[in-house]
């Protein structure tokens, strides 16, 4: 059975490479625009689908999610993209416009024209636990004194106590390095947001996505109605108003030199992931649909 394998929303006039590039499955076929119906408000459905056939059962691997994302960053090169989840699957093609294309279109459209020009930014930060914990140590005499005394000792509740007040110190000075970096990186960025678990003894310091303009301009000003506003990566009085990527790409450059003891990974630019409900949900937690959104 040949399914549509999904892979992001786009505009309708959105152009494909020339040729189309492969999607995923086995054998693979080039990827197409799936097109709506007229909804109210516009002569043509403005928003599409990009989608290729797919034989069913789909089994993807390492190398699929790989190649999805190769896909995006393509089509991220010539507009905005609303990324779809990895191994989103329709059965045909009015599935497509009527689960997705139909009544959803005018917020889909909101949400293109928020992030036209904008791209997502990854920021990891790490610190070896032997680092964090001399640090820690370093900056606490009476810490250190204890587990000097303690490293004499047998007693297993001493050595536990010990331990869990070492940690706790380790977590309260990842908590700080992460306000730090954010505090050094939010005024280059539109918007911001975490990416998963950090600040706990075996989690990162920073795990981060930043939203930020592809192109360089001297003032990006998006308080427009229906555009993104800037969060918690507003700048204060006097800050730098330019917040495009080169400037971000900066901006890491200098926390990496102030921060030697960190190993900083930066990744981007990507589709914004973290960023798609921003512009037209209601406050609070977003309702995902199937599709990723």
């Amino acid at each position: 059975m040949t399914s549509l394998l999904l892979y992001a929303v786009v505009r309708d006039g959105h152009p494909l490479p020339d040729p189309p590039p492969l999607g995923l499955g086995d054998p693979p076929e080039p990827i197409r625009l799936v097109r709506g119906r007229a909804v109210a408000g516009f002569a043509t459905c403005p928003v599409a689908v990009v989608a290729s056939p797919v034989a069913e059962p789909v089994n993807l691997t390492d190398s699929d999610a790989e190649r999805h994302l190769d896909i995006l960053l393509g089509l991220l090169a010539n507009g905005p993209v609303i990324p779809l989840r990895l191994g989103s699957v329709a059965p045909d093609e009015d599935a497509v416009r009527d689960e997705i294309l139909g009544e959803a279109a005018p917020q889909l459209v909101a949400r293109l024209d928020a992030l036209d020009g904008l791209v997502e930014v990854h920021v990891d930060a790490d610190e070896d636990e032997t680092t964090a914990i001399r640090a820690v140590l370093a900056t606490d005499p009476a810490l250190a004194g204890v587990r000097a005394t303690a490293v004499q000792t047998t007693d297993v509740r001493t050595r536990i106590s010990l331990g869990e007040r070492v940690a706790d110190r380790v977590v309260m000075r990842r908590a700080e390095q992460a306000e730090q970096l954010l505090d050094e990186l939010r005024p280059f960025a539109v918007a911001d947001t975490g990416r998963g678990p950090m600040g706990g003894p075996e989690d990162p310091v920073l795990r981060w996505a930043f939203l930020v303009h592809r192109d360089p301009e001297v003032r990006h000003d998006r308080e427009a109605p229906g555009e993104y506003e800037p969060g918690n990566g507003e700048p204060g009085p006097g800050a730098p108003r330019r917040r495009d990527l080169r400037q971000f790409d900066e901006a890491v450059e200098r926390v990496r030199r102030g921060h030697p003891e960190l190993v900083i990974e930066y990744v981007g630019p990507l589709p914004a992931f973290h960023f798609v409900v921003g512009p037209v949900e209601p406050a609070g937690e977003p309702a995902r649909s199937r599709w990723g959104w």
